[in-house]
């Protein structure tokens, strides 16, 4: 039952990104012009791949705070939370900051077009 409960987490975070371009397909399936459907789904493919290449930081302190909490180090698990959380932020700024380029590059590498 210990397993269970911090698996739980994981396992869900891991179920919803397939979800997220399931969802999208089906309410936009329905609009008259496949075109919406193509930005759907070069959309849905640029964001799982960016969600999966960052998913070094998700899996990494989860290993890491595993390993803290094994050694019942409370102030290891705040430090690596505080770490994570700045790293988080500064990477989730940088591709705010950089999300034009980075969309005009996605695009050409799924043979795509802006508007």
């Amino acid at each position: 039952m210990k397993i269970w409960a911090l698996a739980w987490p994981i396992i869900l975070s891991n179920i919803t990104v397939p979800l997220l371009g399931l969802v999208d397909t089906a309410v936009v399936g329905h609009l008259p012009d496949s075109r919406y459907l193509a930005g759907v789904t070069l959309g849905a493919t640029l964001f799982s791949f960016l969600y999966w290449g960052f998913g070094f930081l998700r899996m990494g302190t989860t290993g890491l705070v595993a390993q803290a909490m094994g050694r019942e180090s409370d102030t290891d698990v705040r430090n690596l939370l505080g770490q994570s959380l700045i790293m988080a932020l500064v990477i989730g700024c940088l591709l705010i900051a950089f999300s034009s380029p980075l969309i005009t590059m996605g695009l050409w590498l799924l043979d795509g077009s802006e508007g």
